[in-house]
């Protein structure tokens, strides 16, 4: 708080402000304000017309939207490709189901268990 009341002090004091407009720094820091301000200004007046002839507003308009609906589609196939992995396996996981259902309900249930037979044909006979 104390700083509070020290600026108010100074910025109150007529002589102190005299004295800094007049000194050396304070007044090149306004000239050069000034001649920067002149020179965009005088930038902006000749390139306005190049500006306008390009398309102008209009044509910034229409550019900023693309950009920004390019950017928007990379983020999309950036988290389309990032979560990839997830989504597939749950996809696949929904196709093994529902394939198991339609095999339940479509099959009835048989004995998928071989016997054994025993044919003396195909037992290896030893070599001489």
């Amino acid at each position: 708080m104390p700083w509070r009341s020290l600026m108010r002090y100074l910025t109150n004091n007529e002589e102190l402000i005299r004295r800094l407009s007049e000194s050396y720094p304070i007044r090149r820091a306004a000239q050069l304000t000034a001649y920067f301000f002149n020179v965009s200004k005088d930038k902006f007046i000749e390139h306005r017309g190049k500006y306008e002839r390009a398309g102008g507003w209009d044509k910034t308009k229409k550019d900023m939207r693309d950009d920004f609906k390019g950017v928007q589609d990379i983020g999309k196939e950036y988290i389309s490709t990032l979560f990839r992995p997830y989504t597939d396996t749950w996809a696949n996981y929904k196709n093994l189901r529902e394939q198991q259902e339609k095999d339940r309900t479509s099959t009835p249930p048989t004995s998928t268990t071989k016997k054994p037979t025993s044919n003396s044909n195909n037992r290896k006979k030893p070599s001489p």
